[in-house]
């Protein structure tokens, strides 16, 4: 074979991968099946199910074998980091670490803060669990701790994953009495990709089911070995309830920090990052704002993203005015003209003109990636004939924030059906307004409220115009009724289940051709199983169907009976579409509808 033939048989598509990626996203990456890909893995001795972390060298390994070569990239958190750290200058100081919380739904996270912040962050959430992104400060021996507490329901993805970009490091809440859980390795994931340092904080150890090697059997699983046991991820055992090891916990924290050497520049303009966005009625466009770099003060123009505007008011976590904001500091910002994109860049402008440029710019930009991603390729073609011939689920969406809209279209995109598809015709921050009664009403469609409110005389013209509206207080529970009416459009499945063959022996009493029911009494043979009464039956004749009928009744030495067995004869009282004759073979069968579930 020619060398250059050769050479370009041996040729291997280029992927660029994170550091770390689950085995469900490199199969996407590489477009084939996740199973073939489990598969491969476990030739490797590689035993993983689709949600499992790969490090980079695992799955360039096993790419290679389906003829592909990964390419490191680091993630957008690290490029923006390092950009940051260009831009800090000669007045750069040490500021305080910015620290996520993050874990498996109900490990304790909330109430550990809670512990820490001495508030009841806890008895304000529904349901006990985190629905918001939320931002704290909190001092230790005269230092500033910053604390973002995320989500911990599954729903919450993205936002966990946001809250990992933008912190210095990363501590990931364990219950010691249940162990690692599927989001507890996702939160591993989001900050091995952001590259922070990761601290444990193995919780609940007051209780008497504690198992603390079993939890750390299970880390040294993930690549996160604690120090006790060789390795050099720092183990903290610590107790919400009774506040055990807390002081231990902020003090790892604080020594994590010095160790990364963390710093900002505060007399430059402020470069923050959007954690929350809501409107607010009464005062307009609100945002919360974590402040990475630079000074932010009051009367200053900014841009986030699309939106611009000045500031006109700033508080602090507790509520407080403020007039400036320094690094590492969350702060809650009025005055722009509309509410950001959850993840946008705040960056200080010198005025009005400068302001309003930048965010005409990155708008223009965000539109020219939306018109590419309309490109139709034959795939996405395909895709689009097939949801026009799908039953539709109109919905309307309303939620309280940004962050929290997001998460739950991320959710709702994800529940796949081949037969009813969720289409959302609207949807915003807010409260349910009269023009979202109207649309429903015109479209069929059903209000979906997520902490949000409905005025009395808007409830009252819903119900004038029978409009179905749901408010939702808790994430799950949405999603649950959701997919409980997804599946109430699906039809049932129809599962067969056959019972016996007869031969027809005799016929009794003969039907009518004119008749558009046919009624007869034939006597048959049950050659195999069984026949019973009320059985479907096919009816072939030289070996074609021709017909269908029912055993409206059954005999059995002349006496009517619930089944006849293999190897006897059976009167049989038929009802049916089609004449039997002798010599016709009856398929018997019964047929059970069974409802069908949306997963």
């Amino acid at each position: 074979m020619p060398e250059e033939s050769k050479n370009k048989k041996e040729e291997k598509t280029v992927l660029e991968v994170p550091e770390n990626i689950t085995v469900k996203e490199l199969a996407e990456k590489m477009e084939i099946k996740t199973t073939d890909l489990i598969a491969e893995l476990i030739k490797n001795k590689i035993f993983a199910n689709i949600n499992e972390v790969l490090d980079f060298e695992t799955a360039e390994i096993v790419a290679d074998d389906f003829g592909f070569e990964l390419k490191k990239v680091k993630s957008e958190a690290q490029k923006r980091k390092q950009q940051i750290k260009k831009n800090l200058g000669p007045g750069a100081k040490k500021r305080p670490p910015v620290v996520v919380v993050m874990g498996h739904v109900d490990h304790g996270k909330t109430t550990l803060l809670d512990k820490i912040l001495k508030t009841n962050v806890t008895a304000g959430e529904s349901g006990g669990i985190t629905q918001h992104f939320s931002a704290y400060q909190v001092k230790k021996k005269g230092e500033t701790i910053t604390f973002l507490d995320t989500p911990g329901h599954e729903a919450f993805h993205s936002m966990r994953e946001r809250g990992a970009y933008i912190t210095d490091l990363a501590v990931i809440v364990i219950a010691a009495d249940d162990g690692v859980k599927p989001q507890t390795k996702e939160a591993v994931q989001f900050a091995k990709e952001a590259g922070v340092p990761i601290l444990v904080a193995i919780n609940k150890t007051d209780k008497p089911e504690k198992n603390i090697e079993k939890v750390k059997k299970e880390l040294s699983e993930i690549d996160l070995t604690p120090e006790d046991w060789g390795g050099k991820t720092v183990c903290v055992n610590v107790s919400a309830k009774t506040g055990e090891g807390i002081d231990a916990l902020l003090e790892m924290i604080i020594l994590s920090s010095e160790m990364e050497e963390i710093k900002a520049n505060p007399n430059c303009p402020a470069e923050g990052f959007v954690i929350e966005s809501h409107l607010d009625p009464k005062i307009g466009p609100v945002a919360t704002v974590l402040i990475q770099n630079g000074t932010l003060l009051n009367s200053d123009y900014v841009s986030v993203g699309s939106d611009w505007g000045r500031i006109k008011r700033m508080e602090d976590f507790t509520g407080k005015k403020i007039n400036k904001a320094i690094p590492s500091m969350p702060v809650t910002i009025i005055g722009l003209n509309d509410v950001p994109k959850v993840g946008s860049f705040l960056i200080g402008e010198t005025n009005r003109l400068t302001a309003e440029k930048r965010a005409a710019k990155f708008n223009n930009i965000e539109n020219e990636r939306s018109s590419e991603g309309k490109i139709l390729s034959t795939a996405r073609i395909k895709a689009l004939v097939k949801s026009h011939q799908m039953k539709k689920f109109n919905i309307i969406l309303k939620a309280d924030v940004k962050g929290s809209l997001e998460a739950i279209i991320q959710i709702l995109e994800s529940i796949k059906s081949d037969e009813v598809a969720i289409q959302i015709l609207k949807m915003g921050v807010g409260n349910i307004t009269e023009t979202d009664i109207k649309m429903a009403h015109s479209s069929g469609a059903k209000i979906i409220g997520f902490n949000v409110n409905i005025d009395l005389s808007v409830k009252k013209f819903s119900e004038k115009e029978k409009v179905d509206i749901k408010m939702y207080k808790v994430i799950y529970e949405l999603i649950s009724d959701i997919k409980k009416d997804l599946s109430d459009i699906l039809e049932p499945e129809i599962i067969r289940t056959d019972l016996g063959v007869l031969k027809v022996i005799a016929i009794f009493k003969s039907g009518k051709k004119s008749a558009k029911v046919v009624e007869m009494i034939v006597g048959a043979k049950v050659e195999n199983g069984k026949i019973e009464k009320a059985s479907l039956l096919e009816i072939l004749r030289d070996g074609e169907k021709i017909g269908r009928g029912t055993a409206k009744e059954i005999q059995y030495n002349k006496k009517i009976v619930k089944e006849v067995k293999s190897g006897n004869n059976a009167g049989i009282t038929y009802e049916g579409s089609v004449i039997i004759e002798e010599g016709d073979v009856l398929n018997a069968y019964k047929e059970e509808s069974k409802i069908r579930k949306i997963n």
